[in-house]
């Protein structure tokens, strides 16, 4: 029991230093997009958002490499004396320099001639455009580069340092801002080269804190042809996974682009940083437990194990509702108080992003179990066919003069069919009881959302400010998550540690 209470205390405690990033994050980042939008135009900033997304498109390597680097550490880490954990992390680096070597080739062939022969840009934006490019391609290999650092870090479970990094961080996007209204130069190919400079910076701070801090031994060449064909086997089906995810990410991004212009592709893009802010309240606390849930694969320890899947898809779910259900409300309001002027389109993409991310975390633990156990073959296929259909689905849709958001309802209607497989194959895959989750989890999500949206938008109706709207509402779905949304052994626990904490103060 002291063993169970030690490790779910791990898992708050590291969830509190992610959420203190957020919080730090978040405040700083609602204040440049404004400025930065207001600085570039809406044309500019649309103009980045497109162009920087064929980068995107390559960042499904990075995605699989850095799954399966977090998912072998961790492993090597839950077997304890038994695992190797400085080989794997120096075969990741090896991997990652491949790879790295990879991307800028296919980014100066196959994507420099996407931009030229595809993009839809205002005359005279050419230059910067290819400026705009070259220094994505850049950043976008300095992330590559850090994973392995990153991965690292959240196996270790340190998340503190994020916490402490984001106070730098957060600083140096602050100095990007001064610098942005005040140069004189082309706006849009400074703000490019500065954010180059950050996430440089960024790497080696993550570099210096794994070799002094966590004890990582200098980096040495390894020659273990096994190891190397597990991790870009497992890396090579993570691969496919995340290709079809970006694809249809950024498929939409160019359908946009096609049908409406760079003002839409603006709205995409401040519809995702609003979308992605929010979702990092849940994201913060996923990052927490990951670690977990594959140490307790690793250790056999299945009891455990599907306890806290249970737990964390319930709390990861709610997190999120608790925050989309008052922005929702009232996102028009919230949208204007933010921005100044807004993008035609942003709040409705923002309401059905926000939909496809609650989807998202409700099963997140599903997936991050199916990863645990390194059988992911079967998953990515049929996942993948399911994602990849969102491209030809929308472009029918628009095709067909359907409204612009309609790719939006297609993303969310195809995640809700992956959630419903994923559910069964989970249950297939290992001895995880789907039907006792699906009434524990997906069952009691149900009946906490539906009043909650009912009593929230009546809210609007009333002769209330918006920001009034907005209060209440995060109240009843506080109250609503709190009777329905846990079982009265969750309940007892989350009101006495509430209590606890309350008349320790």
């Amino acid at each position: 029991m002291s063993r169970n209470k030690s490790k779910n205390t791990t898992i708050v405690k590291n969830t509190l230093y992610l959420y203190v990033r957020m919080f730090i994050t978040m405040a700083v980042g609602l204040y440049t997009s404004r400025v930065i939008l207001q600085t570039l135009g809406i044309s500019d900033y649309g103009i980045y958002n497109i162009v920087g997304g064929v980068v995107v498109l390559f960042s499904f390597i990075s995605y699989a490499l850095r799954n399966a680097t977090q998912r072998f550490l961790s492993y090597e880490i839950g077997l304890g004396d038994k695992g190797n954990v400085q080989k794997v992390f120096n075969m990741s680096i090896q991997c990652h320099l491949y790879i790295s070597l990879l991307i800028i080739i296919l980014a100066e062939t196959v994507g420099l001639w996407f931009v030229n022969t595809f993009i839809n840009i205002p005359t005279g934006r050419q230059i910067a455009v290819l400026w705009v490019y070259q220094f994505s391609i850049f950043t976008f290999i300095i992330q590559i580069l850090q994973v392995p650092y990153n991965a690292t870090i959240v196996s270790h479970e340190r998340m503190s340092f994020y916490a402490y990094t984001s106070i730098y961080e957060v600083s140096l996007k602050l100095a990007i801002v001064y610098l942005l209204v005040s140069s004189t130069w082309d706006k849009l190919i400074v703000y490019s080269i500065l954010v180059s400079g950050v996430y440089l910076m960024m790497l080696f701070i993550y570099i210096i804190y794994c070799y002094k801090k966590i004890g990582v031994k200098t980096y040495r060449y390894v020659n273990d042809r096994n190891l190397f064909l597990q991790l870009m086997g497992f890396s090579g089906w993570s691969m496919a996974n995340g290709c079809t995810t970006i694809l249809a990410q950024q498929g939409g991004n160019y359908f946009i682009n096609i049908f409406c212009g760079v003002a839409a592709n603006a709205a995409y893009g401040i519809a995702n940083q609003v979308s992605g802010l929010i979702y990092s309240f849940v994201s913060n606390f996923q990052i927490a437990f990951q670690p977990q849930i594959v140490k307790h694969y690793a250790s056999n320890n299945k009891r455990d194990l599907f306890e806290i899947i249970k737990r964390t898809s319930s709390a990861s779910y709610y997190l999120l509702l608790l925050i989309t259900i008052p922005f929702a409300v009232e996102s028009d309001y919230v949208l204007t108080l933010w921005l100044g002027t807004v993008p035609d389109y942003a709040a409705i993409f923002c309401k059905l992003l926000l939909v496809y991310y609650l989807l998202d975390a409700i099963q997140a633990p599903l997936w991050m179990l199916i990863y645990s156990t390194g059988k992911i073959k079967i998953y990515t296929i049929w996942s993948g066919i399911i994602t990849i259909l969102n491209l030809p689905i929308s472009w029918f849709l628009l095709s067909n003069d359907w409204p612009i958001y309609s790719i939006f309802v297609v993303k969310v209607i195809l995640n809700f069919l992956c959630c419903i497989i994923r559910i069964i194959y989970v249950g297939w895959l290992t001895d995880f009881d789907s039907w006792s989750y699906t009434k524990s989890v997906l069952f009691r999500a149900l009946i906490v959302t539906v009043p909650t949206l009912l009593v929230s938008y009546s809210l609007k109706l009333l002769p209330l400010h918006p920001i009034t709207v907005i209060v209440f509402s995060l109240l009843v779905v506080a109250l609503f998550v709190l009777v329905g949304g846990f079982s009265r052994y969750d309940r007892n626990i989350l009101i006495n540690l509430i209590m606890q904490k309350i008349l320790r103060r």
